[in-house]
């Protein structure tokens, strides 16, 4: 038995490694461009990603046409903000049982480090939830799916659990705000699909989670990751959030804490539902977190 699902796997893994391969041909010939045969995976094994000199080449692997029709979108739209440098489309295929693909120029730059550019990581929020809906139309809905946490009784289960206890209870009234709120949603937005570079704009990759949904999706992601997880000062991101889409739109309402609160809540119980198997060290740190995060929603903390 066990012989057999060695043989098993290994037979997956070579059929996988084969179907990555035709993909990367194929994008070699549609851009007329070399990519090199070694792969980066990208996070959770989802994607291979292939380097040339002036491009980049993704093939995906888990959900592969969804996310490819995502980023593809997502990229064609977040170029038209005239202040971020966003990579070209210069080719995808989303063949029906083919590996889908997508191959964009390569921009320059390095990731922020954990303590610089907090004001740019917000002005770059700013500017992408700022773009006019008509440029949207061919980007799909963005959805966050929640699933029910896996079996157990550690503190990171029940921690999951008064979570879901206490969204049931609002989001009612959320969903309501984020009817007002819809706009583009990058999906991942934190600072490593941020790259910095002396004398241009700000750069921003990895669009796989995009679509038209409620922008605190992103600023939940952003104030989580950077700020509650990391060492970036929130209120400094949020004030230079709130300064930049002033400058886009002269009329917009200052961030909402009650509604920042509800997305916080919600990026957190959608990070439990896979950490608690993959990331045991995230899903402790969220989960120390969630005292804090059920004190905004129940405005008695002070998420602002």
């Amino acid at each position: 038995m066990d012989d057999d699902t060695t043989n098993s796997d290994e037979d997956v893994s070579s059929e996988l490694a084969e179907a990555i391969d035709c993909a990367r041909l194929a994008a070699t010939a549609a851009v007329g461009t070399t990519f090199a045969s070694h792969a980066l995976v990208g996070y959770g094994g989802r994607s291979a990603i292939f380097l040339a000199e002036h491009a980049v080449l993704k093939v995906y692997t888990h959900r592969g046409q969804e996310r490819c029709h995502r980023e593809a979108a997502g990229l064609r739209a977040a170029a038209h903000a005239p202040e971020l440098r966003v990579p070209e489309v210069l080719a995808h295929d989303e063949q029906a049982g083919q590996l889908p693909w997508l191959a964009t120029t390569r921009l320059n730059g390095t990731q922020p480090s954990p303590h610089e550019a907090t004001t740019t990581l917000g002005q770059v929020a700013a500017q992408l939830h700022s773009l006019p809906g008509e440029l949207l139309a061919a980007m799909p809905e963005h959805r966050r799916r929640l699933r029910e946490l896996p079996d157990g009784t550690s503190p990171t289960h029940r921690a999951g659990a008064q979570l879901d206890t206490a969204l049931a209870e609002a989001t009612p009234a959320a969903e309501t705000r984020c009817t007002r709120e819809r706009g583009f949603v990058h999906g991942d937005f934190s600072r490593r699909n941020i790259l910095l570079t002396d004398g241009e704009h700000p750069g921003v990759i990895d669009f796989e989670g995009s679509g038209i949904g409620c922008r605190y999706e992103d600023l939940g992601t952003l104030v989580l990751h950077e700020s509650l997880l990391g060492t970036h000062d929130r209120r400094v991101l949020l004030a230079a959030y709130d300064t930049e889409r002033r400058r886009w739109i002269p009329t917009a309402a200052p961030v909402s804490g009650d509604h920042l609160a509800y997305h916080l809540a919600l990026r957190a119980r959608w990070i439990l539902q896979w950490a608690i198997d993959l990331d045991p060290e995230l899903a402790e740190q969220v989960t120390a977190l969630v005292p804090w995060l059920l004190a905004g929603l129940h405005d008695t903390g002070q998420v602002l």
